[in-house]
This record gives C-alpha cells, sequence and structure tokens, in this order.
C-alpha cells in the first residue's frame, strides 16, 4: 500500500470514461500512488479488467434508491462520493478523487500533498455562488431555506466537486453519516445533489485550489479562442454547458486526446510509474488561476452574450419542470378520484 490514493466513480455507463482517467493519470501525471475504482452496480465481467491492472475496486451499495422523482440534476450514483470519508480511507495519507469526464495533462503532485480538504471554486456564471447550488426558493421551501440560511451565508464562494483533494486526517467515524443526513434533510432544494452536500458539509472549511487544477476546457476556449493545445488547465474538467461537451463527444476538441488516452489503457503497468509530462511551480499555478479566473472579466461581450443564453435555458427548463410537476399532480388527483369512486 502506498501513501496516496487517487480515486474516481463509475456506473456501468462509466466504465470505458473510468478506464480513460486512469491512463491518462498514468501516462500524463507520473502518480506514484494507489488507483481505485468507487464502483457502482457494474458487472464483475467489467470489473477484472481493472483488477488485473492493480487498480483496487471498492463496491458502493445504493445510498438513495432509484425512484421516480429525481433530486438534483446529478446522477444517483454521484452520491457515492459519500464513501470517501470513511473510516477505511484513513489507510492511505491523502486523497485525490477525479470526475469521470476528466482528461489529465500533467502532474498531481500539489493536490497529492494537500492539508486539510481542497477543491476548485466554480467559475459557471450561475452556480459561482453557494446559493446556486440550489433550486429556486418559493413558498413550499420557505422553512429549508430559512434553516439553510441559519446555517450557511449563500453568498459565498462553492466548490466543485469533481475535483477534491485531502489529508484523511480530517476523516472522522460521523463524516459518512452526517453527509447522508444534510442531503435527506435538503433533498427537496438541491441542484447538484451530492455536490451541493459536500459544499454545505465543508462550509467555511475548504481550501481553494488553483483552476489549472479544474477547468472546463470549453470554457477557456470560448473566451480566450485558443487551441485545444495551448490550454492553460492540468486538469480538464468538461462540467459546464459551454459547447463541445464531454470528450468522448465526437465534437468535442478533447476527443483525439481522449480516444488516445482509453486506447493506451490496455499498455498500462501502475507497478512502473511514467514520469509526468507537466509540472507547475506554485508561480505558474498562482499565475494560471489568476489568467484563467479574469477571461470573462476580459471578454465581457461574451460574458453577457452566454450569460443570456444561460438565464433563457435555466427558465425554458424551469417551465419544462413545473409543466411536468403539473401533470403528475393532475395524473395523481385523477387517480385519486377514481379509486374513491370505486
Amino acid at each position: 500500500m502506498k501513501r496516496n490514493l487517487l480515486v474516481t466513480l463509475a456506473d456501468n455507463n462509466y466504465v470505458e470514461q473510468a478506464k480513460q482517467l486512469f491512463s491518462s493519470m498514468y501516462w500524463n501525471a507520473g502518480w506514484q500512488g494507489d488507483y481505485m475504482l468507487l464502483a457502482y452496480d457494474i458487472p464483475e465481467k467489467d470489473l477484472q479488467w481493472f483488477r488485473d491492472k492493480g487498480i483496487l475496486v471498492r463496491k458502493c451499495e445504493p445510498i438513495l434508491e432509484e425512484s421516480e422523482a429525481r433530486i438534483g440534476h446529478a446522477p444517483l450514483t454521484t452520491l457515492c462520493k459519500f464513501y470517501l470519508f470513511t473510516p477505511e480511507f484513513k489507510k492511505w495519507g491523502n486523497v485525490v478523487f477525479l470526475d469521470g469526464d476528466i482528461v489529465v495533462r500533467g502532474s498531481l503532485d500539489t493536490l497529492a500533498q494537500a492539508e486539510g480538504f481542497a477543491a476548485a471554486r466554480i467559475l459557471n456564471l450561475a452556480r459561482t455562488l453557494l446559493k446556486g447550488q440550489f433550486q429556486d426558493p418559493n413558498k413550499h421551501n420557505r422553512c429549508l431555506f430559512g434553516e439553510l440560511r441559519r446555517r450557511c451565508d449563500l453568498n459565498k464562494p462553492a466548490f466543485n466537486s469533481g475535483v477534491m483533494a485531502f489529508n484523511t486526517d480530517i476523516i472522522s467515524e460521523d463524516d459518512f453519516q452526517n453527509l447522508k443526513d444534510i442531503f435527506f434533510r435538503f433533498k427537496d432544494i438541491l441542484f447538484i445533489s451530492e455536490e451541493t452536500v459536500l459544499n454545505i458539509y465543508f462550509y467555511d472549511k475548504w481550501l481553494e485550489l488553483s483552476q489549472v487544477y479544474n477547468i472546463c476546457p470549453s470554457y477557456e476556449i470560448y473566451h480566450s479562442e485558443c487551441s485545444p493545445d495551448d490550454l492553460k488547465g492540468v486538469i480538464l474538467h468538461t462540467y459546464s454547458n459551454f459547447p463541445g461537451g464531454k470528450p468522448w463527444n465526437p465534437k468535442s476538441p478533447l476527443n483525439s486526446e481522449w480516444k488516445t488516452n482509453l486506447n493506451k489503457a490496455d499498455i498500462m503497468d501502475i507497478a512502473n510509474p511514467q514520469p509526468a509530462r507537466k509540472m507547475l511551480g506554485k508561480q505558474e499555478e498562482a499565475e494560471g488561476d489568476l489568467y484563467l479566473k479574469s477571461l470573462h472579466k476580459n471578454n465581457l461581450y461574451k460574458y453577457y452574450r452566454y450569460r443570456t443564453y444561460y438565464k433563457i435555458r435555466m427558465f425554458l427548463r424551469s417551465k419544462r419542470l413545473n409543466f411536468r410537476r403539473a401533470v403528475r399532480s393532475s395524473y395523481q388527483n385523477l387517480l385519486k378520484r377514481l379509486s374513491a369512486n370505486l
């Protein structure tokens, strides 16, 4: 067992994505620690590939069974990130977690040296503050929002849970249960499910990582008009709504790189780490962070064009959701009346 642990999470739909992530870490990051897959509902035959590569597999029981009513817009699989904060992970000194829609281009030694809990601030315009992690307030959820505001200042920055780095000294026996308690308490107003819960739990306790360790590539390309080869990010995380989509999408500017990493997954030998392709010093991390945070400010016309597009998109989404709720409510009322007349 090594000192540090790299973890990703996958269900049956993300097996190839997990392979690509581990491959990009192996070939580009020079990772010296252990590798682990948090596996949710993946057939044993698919898990064997990871075991044969020396990748640890930790099967996850569902925290919430699949239900008709969606909670937030993230799949329920993502709730398995809560398992990271169970005492079994204290066997390692530091844990680095990466989402499956990530491409890694360089060393993550900075993340492996994190003290406390560290993550990168969200640059997405609608979610950069904590209030963007929740559904809109209304008369039905007024009490929950009142309780939430007594607990958190919703105008403080929020972090993205797709990249997390922490020293396992922060883990306590109660963390897993406490995270579940927050989820079930506020589930009716959560927007991103597990990310929102983690933001509540680590409120005022998280350290900010440089944006080079969690940048949406399409955000940088959109604002700077750079080529994919010139991106500043070390961790390219396709979490936003900018054009291009996920890297396995044939139209993505990262598709060729993603496929190359996936094709090289079969020849990984994690017992023999490769040298890192890129290593950033503290000054480079700070300069990259400032540059990436300033992009939208330096391109205000693009900023407002995207903000207008995003508001329209969210407005239409809200209308569709309200229509579905109205149809569901009418259908349920009809069933009740029919049952009463039988």
